[in-house]
């Protein structure tokens, strides 16, 4: 692996795509799903099929309200799926939202950001015809490669493209300061006390712009979760049937109570109810099923 290793690829290794969107930022909102996913309190109701991922063992959410995120939304998802059996109608969407603005704009959100993208980076961003990936060059020689690099940014060339680049207006300062923050990124993964002097050296050349050092306060994660990406599981949640338990020995002919989505319909009353999101409406689940539907049920 080593002799594979080079100063020119290790400075490629970029985390967005030639549109601008960056793959870890894609990658920490589907790990995020999948955490949210994994909670006891959901997994069992609305996701029962779904495998644990991988870098979930590795996340901590400390003071990360995880158990508000998740509830809240789960219930935005149900206030927006107009069902038949008026689920939408027992969530109170105006405190949903209130809910769900004060997570995504809090310094928690931010935090935690900066949690997953450093836990998938590593493995996330490769160069596409060698596959080497930046965990390549961390370990024991991660400091090298971060010195390597930093000896790199210090080059007069690395200046001067970086400032022609502005001045002909083919770089804009947004991207400057994009494109600094991946490497302050890299440099953290690789050697954590590198990360100071690099922007300090950057900060100090009149010829660039103010570069901000936005680390561990940048948004990694972006906008809010979109509801959308559960809306099949909450669905199928919602329209599971339920009979009573005798209903296998009854006669053919009779008609028989069936409720649909009773444990979505528990999971409002409880979980959406203690954080406030819950009408105090109940959902119109239940039906009377002919002998002639029945068929279709059983």
């Amino acid at each position: 692996m080593a002799t594979r290793l080079t100063l020119d690829l290790l400075q490629s290794l970029t985390p967005y795509h030639s549109g601008g969107q960056d793959v870890v930022t894609e990658a920490s909102r589907d790990l995020l799903v999948g955490c949210i996913k994994c909670e006891p309190k959901l997994h069992s109701v609305f996701f029962p099929n779904f495998a644990s991922p991988p870098g979930l063992k590795l996340v901590e959410y400390r003071t990360f309200p995880i158990d508000v995120l998740s509830t809240t939304f789960i219930a935005e998802a149900i206030s927006k799926i107009k069902d038949p059996y008026c689920f939408h109608r027992t969530i109170n969407q105006s405190v949903v939202e209130a809910q769900l603005r004060e997570v995504y704009d809090s310094l928690h959100w931010k935090k935690l950001g900066f949690q997953l993208y450093t836990i998938l980076y590593p493995d996330v961003v490769r160069d596409s015809k060698t596959n080497v990936c930046l965990r390549d060059f961390m370990g024991g020689d991660g400091h090298v490669w971060a010195e390597k690099l930093m000896a790199h940014i210090a080059e007069p060339n690395f200046i001067r493209h970086i400032h022609q680049g502005i001045v002909r207006g083919r770089y804009t300062e947004a991207e400057y300061n994009r494109d600094m923050n991946a490497i302050f990124v890299k440099l953290h993964l690789l050697d954590p006390q590198s990360v100071i002097p690099a922007y300090q050296f950057l900060l100090n050349q009149r010829a660039l712009p103010a570069v901000n050092l936005e680390l561990a306060t940048r948004n990694y994660l972006g906008p809010r979760l979109e509801w959308s990406r559960i809306q099949y599981e909450v669905e199928n949640a919602e329209r599971k049937a339920k009979t009573p338990l005798t209903a296998s020995r009854l006669s053919l002919t009779s008609d028989i109570d069936v409720y649909y989505g009773t444990h979505v319909e528990e999971f409002i009353v409880t979980e959406c109810g203690n954080f406030g999101l819950w009408t105090g409406v109940r959902p119109n689940n239940y039906k009377v099923v002919t002998a002639k539907e029945r068929c279709h049920v059983m």
